[in-house]
């Protein structure tokens, strides 16, 4: 399929998300709707299932199953990972669960809201994975996660923030909400707006951003399922975008 600016879809990602903040009275619509529009107005090639970019192996489908079993492991951590004494204690500002496995990767888990992660079904999902460039100093995400950390209290419905450091350097992140309206709150707001448009470029050479569900929630880690992925590569400017959408 070809490259798209305004096409029906993308007219209608941007009339649904709009329509949706404006609904659940976002406390700045209006600083959010101007984001909406510098996201979603970018040409975006749309690709069918198994559709490959060859200049573009960060986007290989192969890519979305790898990531779809990591984002299951990550769900499963949150469960195994729950009783740790770190985490007996919820009040704001509690550190996060840190641990390490045998590859090397680094975990650390944010139990926001504990009860509703545990008690909710059909939990909205969003995974991130970025391809980080050479040399790229990773300090500025350290200090963008500090302030991430104090405005967690800001969204209700956002219930867990996982992430994992590889050995490589590359980030990978599972974020869990209650609904789609609690993600769009989140992705739109000035300072997730901030990390993702000023200080992620620099950093990461590419990414996948992965939107899903797990319809039993944390009952069923292994039943997480992605319904789309959009893909971001840095290294041109302005930065080319696609998108992969799951039956």
């Amino acid at each position: 399929m070809g490259v798209t600016g305004q096409s029906p879809v993308t007219r209608f990602e941007l009339f649904s998300t709009v329509t949706r903040l404006k609904n659940v009275g976002h406390r700045d619509f209006q600083s959010s709707h101007t984001i909406i529009i510098d996201l979603f107005m970018s040409e975006t090639l749309h690709l069918n299932k198994d559709q490959r970019l060859p200049d573009r192996p960060f986007t290989d489908p192969k890519h979305s199953r790898a990531d779809l079993a990591f984002l299951r492991h990550m769900a499963q951590l949150l469960v195994d990972s729950y009783d740790n004494p770190w985490v007996c204690d919820f009040e704001p500002g509690k550190r996060p669960v840190c641990q390490s496995d045998p590859q090397g990767r680094h975990f650390r888990i944010y139990y926001i809201q504990p009860k509703l992660l545990f008690e909710r079904k059909n939990l909205t999902v969003v995974g991130f994975f970025g391809q980080k460039r050479a040399g790229a100093k990773v300090q500025p995400l350290i200090q963008a996660d500090k302030r991430f950390e104090r405005d967690f209290h800001n969204h209700p419905g956002l219930l867990s923030l996982s992430t994992s450091r590889m050995p490589d350097g590359n980030f990978a992140n599972l974020v869990l909400f209650t609904d789609p309206e609690s993600k769009d709150r989140w992705n739109f707001n000035p300072l997730h707006y901030e990390t993702v448009s000023k200080i992620s470029p620099p950093y990461y050479e590419s990414i996948r951003l992965n939107n899903g569900v797990i319809p039993e929630g944390l009952d069923d880690p292994e039943g997480l399922t992605l319904t789309r992925v959009r893909y971001i590569d840095y290294a041109t400017d302005p930065p080319w975008r696609g998108v992969r959408e799951f039956g």
